[in-house]
């Protein structure tokens, strides 16, 4: 194992890596460093961070992981110890407009908290602040304004739709109600006659008469809340004449007005949640709409001239013309500037005629208006160009509603000393950070001043990393590249992530000189949290800070790729040989020019004057041509905006071209004409693999030539294009020239293999035999620069396009490299070279404008570059550079410095002069230009002591101020890198720290670095309710899944082994015809025309049978709603798509369902039938067509398959040039992982649909409609052999060496050692290892652990719902841990359920290892054993739900035996005392065949043989506990669930005393005694429904028996209400507002789904009509909101209902609410609830109650302990006990030692798992055990019982 201070990579060979090997300290700030090309990202991003961020990407499931932006498995030996990876690279790839500066670093998040609680409300008309009425104060308010006053107290009293007023003054005046104030008038209410008040009438009950009086205070505060009870949250005050004084309201109002407002909340101001977000613009702020400046883009023109140009293009000139018309017969002058136009003249071109519309004034008689012109076009949307022509009108404006804020009106009510939260977000962060330092701090709100604290911390990080300028509510899409890194840096620190590997792609990009020790201060900040960061950087600065340095040289491209130097900085300096250490140290320095280039007045100059953009206002600059001239000052001055908006796109829009955004300039002069202008900018030169630097710089066309004018070329008539690999006929056919083949692994990273056919030449064979100096086509693009610059020296045009690569350091690189594969470096200067061969032209000189031309630069590459750039000046063109590097400053001509500040303090020219002329301006870039202060000594370094990572990371997790769920504001410290259990009473709150808060956090902080659309396929929990949490690292859940799978599930697919093999089947199994049995080939184009003209033929003479069609597959299974897709089908004339099998019109297409997969098709062309021939083929349009023509097509557009359907024929006959029978011609299309998947159509057998055997269920099924004949119970499937898989799926084979092949389901017969044996000795081509080599290591790495937790008896097809508990847990563990990540917090839910003691100390082993690792571990856990392992304690309680979510005790176990308020440490100490009763009951005399008696004492089967079971006979002792134990997987569930409870269940049914069965086919011989029971009840591991609907009450089936006594009472009754009546299920009686869920969902697109109360019911699921209906004063709600304990009490009187409702409290459950929602139990509530539920339905009857008849139940549980607290342990215990003392037999199937330890009758099978196990090692008394020596139980339950 490697140490654990490294990361310690073996053998890279990445790129062009040489084998290295090296080790990276944890904890350091280690800089990787060397010459552009060198290797660097290769070992950083590809290796490195590839390897750190695959392993966390796979604790994800498939599913999850095909949407992940997978990186390749890296080309090492090996990578040890490697910590979950981050990258924050170079270059803005944020897309949504959602996304602002703000949500990036999460600070909106924190200032949601904070202004929900220090902010005030103001009324929106008045102004005044408005406050919450209480009681108080009421009060307080009644007492100032009527004081002395006799006061009436009443609430208002309205008809709701379904009752009268009969029933509501009957119900008033039943509560003793007598007084009541109707239209102004004191009235009693007994002599009120219902009949005289109208519907809407509003009666006052007078609560109290009240003289305000401070003596009156108690009784008007108690009067007030029954009234405000009563009210929904209003009463009124009047006097005693009736005459109203005032309306108070409990909650926000307005006074005096019935107005409401929203308390505040976070989501109130978070306009990324449905509650604050703007209702118009969905919290965008902006809309898109027609843009009247790109309608109407030159004020100058008149009508006639074209003012309008959407209507001067050819498309629409009718319009122009009718305007034309229309301003004729107006008298509206067509010839006047459009800005001299009167108002209502302009409204009249925009709005169109007064009256539009009405009788004669409609077009064509009348004008429409160019606003209606655009509103006709957006009806024509489905048309592309219709589309096109739009958006070149459209572009988002401000929202009108929320004018900019995104959020709705009533959050804009908020303020903070006069500020919005928006108008916040506007403020730059430098002034923010003071505006925030007023802010006082809130004692009384923790919570927010929390949020104020991380605010500020925030803040300061984002000006500490030179960001002061940007503001908030800045989108995240207008970040330069260098920005975006820097902020999501500060995100980093921000998420409070520890032990991570940080990677950043050279922050100081875009820095200025001056903010890089701040940056600095940054980086080390992460270090000593705890993280190690590696920064690929080039700065001196930040590599004389680093703690470790590693060069990889020693010169770039294929003769680099070894490490230079690794160590101290101060070692580099020394190392000669290395360039970075010659400039470190200063014996290299790069050199100003000796003599610049002169500015005089006779210098030509452009000329700028009042420049106004973003930060420029006003701005004045001339700026020297034919000068080198560079642009500088601090980040955020306005450097960018001047280059980019002012000059490039202001000279653009001058000479008439298109620009995006150009500035507002007052003047813009040049003194000098351009033949062109060229801006390079820091985009990437080219994504494509197709280009590449021949074919950039133009070399390529030169070289082309050369070979087609070779004499070989000639006679073959070859031209130029035979040369191209992007077209013409010379490519390579198979993979379109690009000389390798993608092979899409879905949830894996795709993998490149060489091109089969041309082996990576890109050609086809006759081109490759042409050969030009002995050299063919394919040669020269495997030359490097410097060799193909030799190779054509004769060839000038070509040499002088190349010279320019070589001029800039670029001569390594091979002419066919891919640009997409090229370093930053690389591709920076390549974008430059592009240009210089056009520049070289004197006459016609250039205005050359380059943004931070040294990006990604060595400074040997610097150097070679500014030579570079004094040539293009020397040569006449003008340079114009925006720069921080000294070096490129110092070797300017002409430099301009904007400043003196970032954001609203810069903008201005605070410099223009010689770079030699700076030391008078005390400027902020002087100081590093200064000769005498080279930039090696600009830095300052404070010196600090080496640590490892282990002593400056943050030892522990701080977790403050958790309130949620039933978590009562608790703190807690967890240590890292160790061991913690999470322990307490059922339902005490573990599951919610442990995952609910800790798993969730630290997953989604990690996240936050993947994109937002992988994140809406991620589960994403909704932020919890604490207050600060800070140490976490990544996390990793392994949750308690007790369900063993869906009845398909098998040992392969639970541990993902199925998806990778489905994977590897599709993408290289050889595939053969399941009628011949023939190896698939690939079948000319001919030869599928041929066979189609057959099924043509035949189709012709089919009955019926008019048309078919030919058509090519477009998407196989792939999510989305495909829009675009049919867009360009329309767009090219075709009209049909086949969708999912349903054939759909285009003009008809609507957006698909984007969550679910589909399969679209295209129709290419359809065959019309007449009297029994081929009428006519036509293609898109009704186009006459040929058949091979349409062949052609049909192939080409579905990339080598077609097929034949029409629609009335479900089967399509398939086409393929790649996959056909060679005998039948019968082809298939292509093989998709989908296909070998039993639980996918597309795989499973049709008849028994993936289930591999019959059951007798299916008959009952409509879906089985395949099965044809009779069948057994469980029998195997005819059709399939039991391979679950259909006829072509069977047909797929993998072929070994030694001859064996193997189809998946032969594959799956074979145990982990087996498989891994075979898949090593494949036969397989380059093609088919490449992709193996992927797959294979997470294959193996599965298995491998499999065995290592003693599984390796299990064949992979095994189903799993024939494992025991144990072994389904070990597999689960497998799947999960098989992972090597490090650093990692993994998060466990009770990882000892199912697993004996000997096999859960196996477990710890594994935990103790992944510890070892570095992880740190959080484990749910009530085992003793692991406890005891356990380096920390929390333990939580005292009691569970509202009683529970307190810390009794946290520490070691020392400590938690210790403590007095210590459930579980009063548990550790004393146990439980064995027998709980005093004594073990007697057991019945033996059995006895011949004694009669004996079937009624025992329970008997003779020659248990199912699976494992070796043969032996089984005796249970009838009322009695009987307690089966035993290793995992030793056959405990074969012998109780599977064979004895189904035959006890027939024998029951038959009624047969004796029932017999065979061994072979039922596993048994005998059962005896099985028919004396009344039923079978068994309790299993299935989880319960987990719908929100579902409750416990309706779950044990309570609820029903208490809707029957709601509808039986008199008034329920009286108004005709039903027992459904009274479900908030159905309609009839529930909220219909929120459909009875007592809440509501709010959706928005890629957010975790939001709930908020349902207003209308106040949360309690019922309308308002059914809250009068009550049973001994209580409404059905408020039963819903009772507890089991007050509810047993409550329906006591009912013996059937009140026997459940105890069952609830004696198993411990007595504190949850009977509406409290299933998804909310803990795992140990859910197992009890399964429990009780069972157990109801062995109560006997009211029937059998009345004639004291008892028949007893036979009760099978397993493993009932799961999720259960010592203490509730033993109150099951009791419970079993009781079941027996009521004359019931009870088997538990139990590991758990306490339970073990109470049986009356103990059966332990053994002695191993698989097939060393199955025998009955002991059946009898408990105490018989220990005699047992060979028993696995015997040494632990010792230890119990002693």
């Amino acid at each position: 194992m490697a140490e654990l201070n490294a990361i310690r990579l073996r053998g890279v060979r990445q790129n062009n890596l040489k084998g290295i090997d090296l080790d990276l300290p944890i904890g350091d700030l280690i800089v990787v460093t060397g010459l552009s090309g060198a290797g660097k990202s290769s070992l950083v991003f590809d290796a490195l961070h590839a390897e750190g961020n695959r392993r966390y990407a796979e604790t994800f499931s498939p599913y999850t992981r095909q949407f992940m932006e997978l990186l390749d498995r890296p080309k090492v030996d090996s990578i040890e110890n490697i910590r979950p990876s981050i990258a924050i690279e170079q270059g803005n790839t944020v897309k949504t407009s959602r996304s602002t500066v703000g949500t990036m670093t999460e600070l909106c998040d924190y200032f949601k908290v904070w202004f929900a609680n220090c902010a005030q409300l103001h009324d929106p008309e008045t102004g005044e602040v408005i406050t919450t009425d209480t009681p108080q104060t009421i009060w307080k308010k009644s007492l100032q304004q009527f004081r002395n006053e006799n006061v009436l107290l009443t609430f208002a009293v309205h008809r709701p739709g379904k009752l009268d007023w009969s029933t509501i003054l009957n119900s008033v005046s039943g509560q003793g109600y007598t007084r009541g104030i109707l239209n102004q008038k004191l009235v009693r209410l007994d002599e009120l006659k219902p009949e005289t008040l109208a519907p809407e009438d509003e009666l006052h009950v007078v609560q109290d008469r009240v003289s305000i009086k401070p003596a009156s205070r108690g009784r008007f505060i108690e009067s007030a809340q029954t009234a405000l009870h009563f009210g929904d949250g209003q009463m009124s005050l009047f006097n005693t004449k009736a005459k109203l004084l005032h309306v108070f309201s409990e909650g926000l109002h307005r006074p005096g007005s019935t107005r409401r407002f929203r308390a505040a909340s976070p989501n109130l101001f978070s306009f990324n949640s449905p509650i604050g977000a703007c209702p118009l613009c969905r919290g965008f702020g902006r809309v898109i709409e027609i843009d009247d400046g790109l309608v109407i883009p030159d004020h100058k023109l008149s009508l006639e001239d074209g003012a309008i140009k959407a209507f001067s293009g050819a498309v629409y000139s009718e319009s122009q013309r009718d305007l034309l018309k229309a301003c004729k017969r107006f008298k509206i002058p067509t010839k006047t500037p459009w800005k001299k136009l009167a108002k209502k003249h302009r409204d009249f071109v925009l709005y169109g005629e007064p009256g539009y519309g009405s009788d004669g004034s409609k077009w064509p008689k009348g004008w429409y208006g160019v606003r209606r012109f655009f509103k006709w076009l957006e009806e024509n949307t489905y048309k592309m160009h219709v589309r096109v022509f739009l958006s070149r009108y459209r572009s988002y404006v401000k929202c009108p509603d929320c004018e900019g804020t995104r959020l709705q009106p009533e959050s804009l009510c908020w303020k903070w000393k006069g500020f919005t939260l928006p108008d916040l977000y506007e403020v730059p962060v430098s002034e923010l950070v003071s505006q925030m330092g007023k802010s006082t701090s809130l004692p009384d709100e923790p919570q927010a001043d929390l949020a104020r604290q991380a605010i500020q911390t925030r803040l300061s990080y984002l000006e500490a990393v030179g960001l002061g300028y940007l503001t908030l509510n800045r989108s995240s899409r207008s970040l330069s590249g260098g920005e975006t890194q820097r902020v999501n840096l500060t995100s980093c620190l921000g998420t409070s992530l520890v032990d991570t590997l940080f990677i950043l792609d050279e922050p100081s990009i875009g820095l200025h000189c001056r903010d890089i020790d701040r940056l600095i201060k940054i980086l080390r900040k992460l270090t000593d949290m705890g993280n190690t960061v590696v920064v690929v950087e080039h700065d001196e600065g930040i590599m004389q800070a680093a703690d470790t340095i590693i060069e990889v040289g020693p010169a770039p491209g294929k003769n680099g790729g070894e490490i230079v130097y690794a160590g101290r900085p101060n070692g580099l300096k020394r190392l000669r040989k290395s360039p970075t250490g010659q400039f470190l140290s200063g014996r290299r320095l790069i050199k100003p020019p000796k003599e610049r280039r002169p500015v005089t007045k006779d210098t030509p100059f452009v000329r700028m004057r009042g420049v106004q953009k973003h930060n420029l206002n006003g701005l004045n600059v001339d700026i020297p041509l034919r000068r080198f001239v560079v642009l500088s000052g601090v980040s955020g001055s306005g450097k960018s905006t001047l280059l980019h908006n002012g000059l490039y796109q202001g000279l653009l829009s001058r000479s008439g071209k298109a620009c995006e955004d150009p500035a507002r300039i007052e003047e813009l002069s040049s003194e000098l004409g351009f033949g062109e202008i060229l801006l390079v900018d820091q985009s990437p030169a080219s994504k494509t693999p197709r280009s590449n630097p021949a074919l950039f710089v133009g070399a390529w066309d030169g070289i082309r030539q050369v070979y087609a004018r070779t004499e070989d070329s000639r006679r073959a008539g070859l031209t130029p294009s035979a040369f191209s690999f992007n077209s013409g006929d010379g490519r390579c056919p198979h993979c379109q020239g690009l000389g390798f083949e993608r092979v899409e692994m879905q949830f894996m990273a795709d993998v490149y293999v060489p091109c089969p056919v041309c082996e990576g030449k890109q050609f086809r064979d006759e081109i490759l035999a042409l050969q030009w100096n002995g050299r063919s086509i394919a040669d020269i693009l495997a030359l490097t620069i410097d060799e193909a610059i030799e190779v054509f020296e004769e060839h000038k045009p070509i040499v002088r396009k190349l010279r320019a690569l070589e001029e800039v350091g670029l001569g390594y690189l091979p002419l066919g490299q891919p640009l997409n594969t090229l370093s930053g470096g690389e591709s920076q200067r390549l974008k430059l070279v592009r240009y210089m061969g056009s520049l070289s032209n004197e006459k016609n000189p250039a205005l050359l404008l380059l943004d931070e031309p040294t990006t990604g630069l060595h400074k040997a590459d610097i150097e070679r570059l500014l030579g570079v750039l004094q040539q293009l000046v020397d040569n006449g063109h003008s340079l114009v550079v925006i720069e921080h590097h000294p070096d490129v400053i110092r070797a300017a001509d002409w430099l301009l410095e904007l400043g003196p500040e970032a954001g609203s303090a810069g903008g201005k020219l605070v410099f223009a002069g010689t770079p030699d002329s700076i030391g008078k301006n005390a400027t902020a870039t002087a100081p590093y230009v200064l000769e005498d202060s080279p930039s090696k000594t600009a830095y300052t370094t404070p010196k600090r002591k080496r640590a490892s990572g282990k002593s400056r990371a943050t030892s522990t997790l701080q977790l403050t101020g958790a309130r949620e769920h039933n978590l009562k504001n608790i703190s807690v410290s967890i240590p890292r890198g160790a061991m913690s259990v999470v322990t307490g009473v059922s339902g005490s709150g573990k599951s919610t720290l442990a995952f609910d808060i800790i798993f969730a956090e630290g997953q989604r902080r990690f996240m936050e670095s993947m994109s937002s659309w992988a994140r809406q396929y991620v589960e994403q929990l909704p932020k919890p309710d604490i207050d600060h949490l800070s140490g976490i690292s990544p996390t990793v859940a392994i949750e308690q899944r007790v369900t063993r799978g869906t009845r398909k599930s098998t040992v392969a697919t639970i541990t993902e082994v199925a998806q990778y093999l489905r994977l590897l089947y599709a993408r290289i199994g050889i595939q053969h015809s399941p009628t011949t049995g023939e190896p698939l080939v690939a079948l000319p184009a001919k030869a599928l025309v041929a066979h189609l003209e057959r099924q043509l033929k035949g189709l012709a003479k089919r009955r019926g049978v008019q048309q078919a069609h030919l058509l090519s597959p477009l998407i196989r299974g792939r999510k989305g709603h495909h829009e675009p897709l049919a867009n360009w089908a329309r767009d090219r004339g075709y009209s049909r798509l086949r969708i999912d099998g349903k054939w759909v019109p285009l003009d008809e297409f609507k957006k698909l369902d984007r969550y679910r997969e589909h399969n679209v098709d295209l129709v290419t062309g359809s065959i019309t039938f007449k009297n029994s021939r081929i009428d006519k083929i036509t293609t898109k349009q009704d186009k006459p067509i040929s058949l091979p023509e349409l062949v052609s097509l049909a192939i080409d557009l579905g990339k080598g398959s077609c097929y034949l359907a029409t629609e009335k024929a479900p089967e399509p006959v398939w086409f393929s040039t790649r996959r056909s029978d060679p005998v039948t011609g019968e082809a298939f299309p292509d093989l998709d992982p989908k296909d070998f998947s039993w639980n996918a159509q597309r795989g499973w057998c049709p008849t028994c649909r993936g289930h591999g055997a019959l059951y007798s269920w299916m008959e009952e099924d409509e879906r089985f409609d395949e099965i044809e004949h009779s069948f057994d119970d469980g029998e195997s499937c005819q059709d399939c052999q039991g391979e679950r898989l259909n006829p072509v799926s069977r047909s797929v084979y993998l072929k070994t060496v030694t001859g064996n092949r193997y189809n998946l389901p032969q594959l799956l017969k074979l145990n982990p050692g087996t498989l891994l044996g075979e898949m090593d000795s494949l036969e397989l081509d380059s093609r088919a290892r490449a992709i193996l080599a992927e797959i294979l290591p997470e294959i193996r790495e599965r298995l491998n652990f499999m065995e290592e937790v003693g599984l390796q008896y299990l064949s992979l097809d095994r189903p799993t719902n024939t494992l025991s508990g144990g072994e389904a847990q070990r597999i689960r563990l497998a799947a999960q841990l098989g992972s090597n990540l490090a650093g990692a917090l993994y998060v466990l839910d009770e990882p000892s359920i199912g697993l004996h003691e000997r096999d859960n100390q196996r477990l710890l082993d594994s935990l103790e290892g992944l510890k070892a690792k570095g992880n740190t571990l959080l484990v749910v856990e009530h085992d003793a054993h692991t406890m005891r392992q356990a380096d920390h304690i929390i333990d939580l309680g005292p009691g569970a739900g509202k009683n529970g979510g307190h810390i009794l005790a946290e520490g070691s176990l020392n400590k938690l035996l210790k403590n007095r308020k210590s459930l579980t440490g009063q548990y550790l100490r004393k146990g439980i005392p064995h027998p709980l009763r005093g004594q073990w009951r007697d057991l019945p005399e033996s059995f006895n065949p011949r004694r009669r008696s004996s079937p009624d004492d025992w329970l008997v089967l003779r020659k248990a043989s199912l699976r494992n079971l070796k043969g032996d006979d089984v005796f249970i002792p009838k009322q009695r506990l009987t307690m089966v134990c035993g290793i995992s997987g030793a056959g405990k569930s074969t012998l109780v669930r599977d064979l004895l409870m189904p035959n006890a269940q027939r024998a029951i049914r038959e009624e047969n005393k004796k029932l017999s069965g065979s061994i072979s086919r039922d596993g048994f011989t005998t059962l005896i005694g099985a028919h004396t029971f009344r039923q079978v009840i068994e309790v299993d591991q299935s989880p319960i429904g987990k719908t929100p609907r579902s409750t416990p009450a309706t779950y044990i089936g309570a609820f029903d028996r208490i809707r029957e006594f709601f509808a039986a009472t008199p008034e329920a009754r009286m108004h005709g209400y039903q027992k459904g009546t009274f479900s908030f299920n159905t309609k009839g009686g529930r909220c219909e507002t929120c459909k009875g869920a007592g809440r509501i969902k709010l959706e928005m697109n890629f957010m975790p789904d939001t709930y908020v109360p349902c207003e209308d019911c106040n949360s309690r699921r019922y309308g308002n009509e059914l809250e009068e209906i009550r049973w001994k004063d209580a409404s059905i709600a408020d039963v819903l909101e009772m507890t089991f304990e007050e509810a047993a009490r409550f329906f006591e009187f009912d013996s059937q209902l009140g026997a459940i409702l105890k069952l609830m409290v004696e198993t411990g459950l007595g504190y949850l609410t009977l509406g409290q929602s299933s998804p909310t139990l803990s795992g140990g509530e859910a197992q009890r609830l399964k429990l009780v539920s069972e157990l109801a339905r062995g109560l006997p009857t009211f029937q059998e109650r009345k004639s004291a008849i008892f028949q007893p139940n036979l009760y099978i549980l397993e493993e009932p302990t799961i999720g259960l607290h010592l203490h509730d342990c033993e109150r099951l215990i009791h419970l079993l006990h009781r079941l027996v003392d009521q004359g019931h037999t009870v088997i538990v199937i139990e590991h758990h030692l306490d339970l073990i330890a109470e049986a009356d009758y103990l059966l332990e099978i053994g002695p191993d798992g698989g097939d060393a196990g199955g025998q009955i090692l002991y059946q009898g008394p408990v105490e018989g055990l220990k005699r047992i020596i060979n028993s696995p139980t015997r040494p632990f339950l010792q230890e119990i019982i002693g």
